[in-house]
C-alpha cells in the first residue's frame, strides 16, 4: 500500500515541479533585460530542455517512483520526493510578489499533503529499514 501511495504522490507532485521550473525559467528570462535578450534566454533554455531536460526529468521521476516501490530504498525515494515537494512549494510561494491567499493555498494543498506524506514515509521507512538490517545480522 505504501508503494502505491508513493507512486501516486510522485504523480501528484509532477505538475508542481513543472510549474516551479517554469517560474524559475521565466524569472531568469525576464531578468535578462531587453526583449531581445528575453527571447534569447528563452531560446537557450528551450535548446537545453528539449533534448536533455525532458529526458533527465522523466528519468528522475521514474527513479524516485522506483525507489518508493522497493522496500529497502523506500526511505531514499520518500526523502527525494519530500525535497522535490518542498522545493516546488518554496519556489511557487516565494517567487510571487503578492501575498499568498486562500485560493493559492487550496491549489497548493495536494503538494503540501505530498510533502507531509513523504516526510512521514521517509521517517517510518528509515526506521523499518534499520530494523530489517539488524534482524539480518
Amino acid at each position: 500500500m505504501r508503494a502505491a501511495l508513493h507512486v501516486l504522490a510522485t504523480i501528484v507532485v509532477l505538475p508542481y515541479l513543472v510549474l516551479a521550473c517554469g517560474f524559475l525559467i521565466l524569472g531568469h528570462a525576464i531578468s535578462s533585460g531587453s526583449l531581445l535578450s528575453f527571447f534569447g534566454t528563452l531560446l537557450a533554455h528551450a535548446v537545453w530542455i528539449i533534448p536533455w531536460g525532458l529526458i533527465g526529468f522523466a528519468c528522475a521521476m521514474v527513479l524516485v517512483a522506483a525507489l518508493g516501490i522497493m522496500p529497502r530504498f523506500r526511505w531514499i525515494g520518500a526523502l527525494c520526493l519530500c525535497l522535490f515537494a518542498a522545493a516546488a512549494l518554496a519556489v511557487i510561494i516565494f517567487i510571487t510578489p503578492s501575498r499568498v491567499g486562500w485560493s493559492e493555498l487550496l491549489f497548493l494543498l495536494p503538494c503540501m499533503f505530498v510533502l507531509m506524506f513523504s516526510a512521514w514515509l521517509a521517517n517510518v521507512s528509515r526506521g523499518s529499514s534499520r530494523m530489517n538490517d539488524r534482524a539480518k545480522e
